[in-house]
């Protein structure tokens, strides 16, 4: 019989995944009645790695025949190919690993099974060689235990076998090397770990949760220590301050030395020198301000505005949204002294770690379709992130290229119609000479080369494949020839975009947006449409006007004074209160700022839209809160301010600032929510013709930051003879 030989699996029979030989039952102190037997995994046809069936079958149960395919199957290599074992659309089993479905307890024969989705946790009890064995406790979803397996690891063949292999390799520990001895449950272990998502409990050492919920989690993870608070300080009132939470806060030395560029300092010039104001001019002169706008065209021309406009609104607005002592002393007394946020809810911004690939496929049942919420699944994205190897899978879920409620059939038959669509739309361009050979599109052609070959050289799928440096110096000389075939199929996205969304066209800083989605999916059509769809909520901040970026930089100066007013006044002090350092990092949702895996799970989690679609404004926030006492003491001048946020990229902690930016966010919301229900109780007996209260003043900008439907703005039609960019 050929080992790779296949047939389809009938009523009543499994295939064999994993069997572990000489597992016994201790059911008196006697060992004349222990009991051995196979601990298995199996499953039956169209069946997910949750459907797969944990099983004891007592040697005195099976047949001689049985006991034969066992034993081989126990001490071969198991090769898993978790992509096949996700879900069998075919039903076939290797004809080898075919027996019949193991059966349930039948009066005493000590026979059980269960299904890994009903388990809950399992408990690993290491040997303590010369006295017992180790052993598993296996506790159900209902709290039931099944009877304890002691490993015989001195009988079990595989066991014995593997235990050879590691001495030969001096390595007597796990095959994961963890620093825990070898022993037969360590495989078990291994093979589970592949299969489904299992976590270890911070809690006690020895369980691990099987597929656990977030509650689950918590529950085997104590609170963490509440820091102890200063007392207050009666004359002088302050806001409740994340920084009481945070005391990692430490001055960078940051040795990162800025280059400028004449050539771009004189085009910023040349655009304000007849209408800036002096003290305005002073700053346009500061070399800082020429690092930002060198590296984007749209930051020259908003800086431009900015010096005619914005900083004329920002000094309008100055203290607008700032809220006076007495407010402040009533948000105070209501959330207590010292915290503006619970215990509890300071544990649930907690870090959790990344969704692997046995967790992702755990959220689906057979046939591919969510069997959780929606939500539940944004909330672990959220507060977790997911491995690289989900990306390629989920991304394309939460950029609505796939519905949430789609099936595996559903979403094969969209990428058919995908691929034909997009070909339509890319024929457009190719097939017409005449549109090919318009100013417009020429132009649109270059700049997309040009940004093309200067973008993320250094991820290697996209350095040139021979040649080195030399090659990489002469793309920039003769951009359109793109020899890399990853960046000539990104260029081929933009140009086809440029069919997709006519008004719009390509703007520089898209393929700081687009690169990341290409790396993912490394398919053109898929990376099309995940980058169209992306474009949707980021359009606004490429629109010609530059109201979009405007209205952003606005909020966030909002929010600032709402949340933060001590810093506020600072920046103001140092005539840095417009913000402009985080022009670009709205611009492109820190890219510049972040390494590339930090962007990659940063993205992921705005892309959630948990909280609020404008999330990113609370985790700009959330810088500005991390570095406030840095600033503030340390820092007088507006050159000071920005080279000091301009020298923060690539200096970033992900992790905590996440944290910061959802504390942020719910003491924002708790604030909004006091100060709203004591305007309504103040509503009564209030003088019917008094207009004006707390509640107006805080503006829809700033109440819009808790809505997650997404902020959209569209370019309007393009100007005959406009340009492109």
């Amino acid at each position: 019989m050929s080992l790779s030989a296949k047939r389809i699996l009938h009523q009543g029979e499994v295939e064999l995944l994993f069997v572990k030989s000489k597992v016994y039952l201790h059911p008196t102190p006697s060992k004349k009645d222990n009991v051995p037997g196979f601990l298995t995994l199996s499953r039956t046809s169209n069946s997910t790695n949750l459907d797969i069936i944990l099983s004891y079958s007592p040697e005195n149960t099976l047949s001689k025949e049985e006991i034969d395919t066992y034993n081989k199957i126990d001490v071969e290599q198991v090769d898993l190919n978790l992509a096949s074992l996700k879900y069998n659309k075919q039903g076939k089993a290797p004809l080898n690993r075919i027996v019949p479905k193991p059966s349930a307890s039948i009066l005493s024969s000590y026979s059980f099974t269960t299904t890994l989705s009903y388990i809950y946790s399992i408990q690993f009890r290491n040997p303590s060689h010369g006295y017992w064995y180790g052993s598993i406790i296996i506790n159900t979803q209902d709290g039931e235990k099944l009877p304890i397996m002691f490993f015989h690891d001195d009988e079990s063949s595989s066991t014995i076998k593997n235990q050879k292999l590691q001495n030969q390799q001096f390595n007597p520990f796990g095959m994961d090397d963890n620093g825990e001895l070898y022993w037969g449950a360590i495989d078990f272990l291994k093979v589970l770990k592949s299969l489904i998502n299992v976590q270890k409990s911070s809690l006690e050492p020895t369980v691990y949760l099987i597929n656990p919920e977030s509650d689950d989690l918590r529950n085997f993870a104590p609170f963490k220590k509440k820091p102890e608070q200063p007392k207050p300080n009666n004359d002088v009132f302050k806001l409740p301050d994340v920084n009481k939470i945070f005391t990692t806060a430490k001055w960078k030395v940051l040795e990162t030395v800025a280059t400028f560029s004449a050539r771009t300092k004189n085009q910023v010039l040349d655009l304000i020198e007849d209408n800036a104001p002096a003290p305005i001019k002073e700053i346009i002169y500061q070399p800082e301000v020429t690092k930002i706008g060198d590296e984007f065209d749209s930051a020259r021309i908003y800086l431009a505005k900015w010096a005619q406009q914005v900083k004329e609104e920002a000094e309008l607005s100055s203290q607008k949204y700032m809220l006076d002592d007495d407010i402040y002393n009533k948000l105070n007394k209501e959330l207590g002294s010292e915290e503006i946020l619970t215990q509890e809810e300071i544990n649930r911004t907690s870090r959790r770690e990344e969704i692997s690939i046995q967790e992702w496929q755990g959220f689906f049942d057979h046939s591919g379709r969510l069997c959780i919420t929606v939500e539940e699944v944004k909330s672990r994205i959220f507060h977790g992130g997911l491995a690289p190897e989900v990306r390629k899978e989920a991304w394309l879920f939460l950029l609505n290229v796939y519905p949430w409620d789609s099936s595996t059939e559903e979403r094969e038959i969209l990428n058919k119609s995908y691929a034909t669509r997009y070909e339509e739309l890319k024929l457009k361009w190719v097939n017409d000479e005449d549109k090919r050979n318009t100013e417009f599109w020429k132009d649109q052609k270059f700049r997309i080369e040009k940004d093309v070959q200067r973008t993320d050289r250094g991820i290697e799928i996209f350095k040139n494949p021979v040649g080195g440096e030399l090659l990489e110096e002469d793309d920039q000389f003769d951009v359109s020839n793109i020899r890399n075939e990853h960046l000539f199929k990104m260029r081929e996205i933009l140009l086809t975009f440029n069919e997709y969304n006519t008004n719009l066209g390509y703007v520089q800083g898209m393929t700081d947006l687009l690169s990341p989605l290409y790396v993912v999916f490394q398919d053109e059509v898929l990376t099309f449409w995940a980058f169209s769809n992306f474009m949707i909520r980021m359009e606004r901040n490429f629109l010609r006007d530059q109201s979009g970026m405007k209205k952003q930089m606005n909020t966030l100066n909002k929010l600032l004074q709402f949340t933060l007013p001590n810093l506020y006044k600072h920046l103001e002090s140092c005539q840095s209160n417009d913000l402009f350092f985080f022009f670009r990092m709205l611009l492109v949702w820190f890219k510049r700022e972040l390494n590339w895996e930090q962007v990659n799970r940063l993205w992921e989690i705005l892309w959630t839209d948990y909280y609020s679609s404008q999330f990113h404004l609370f985790f700009a926030l959330g810088i500005l809160s991390d570095n406030e006492r840095i600033v503030v003491q340390n820092l007088k001048q507006f050159d000071e301010v920005l080279k000091y946020f301009n020298d923060l990229s690539g200096h970033l902690q992900l992790n905590p600032l996440l944290i910061r930016s959802e504390i942020l966010f719910l003491k924002f919301k708790r604030m909004l929510n006091i100060i709203d229900r004591d305007n309504s109780l103040q509503k009564i007996g209030a003088d019917p013709y008094e207009t004006t209260n707390v509640s107006d003043e805080i503006g829809e900008d700033l109440r819009e930051l808790l809505k997650r439907d997404l902020v959209i703005q569209k370019e309007v039609e393009r100007p005959e003879g406009v340009g492109g960019g």
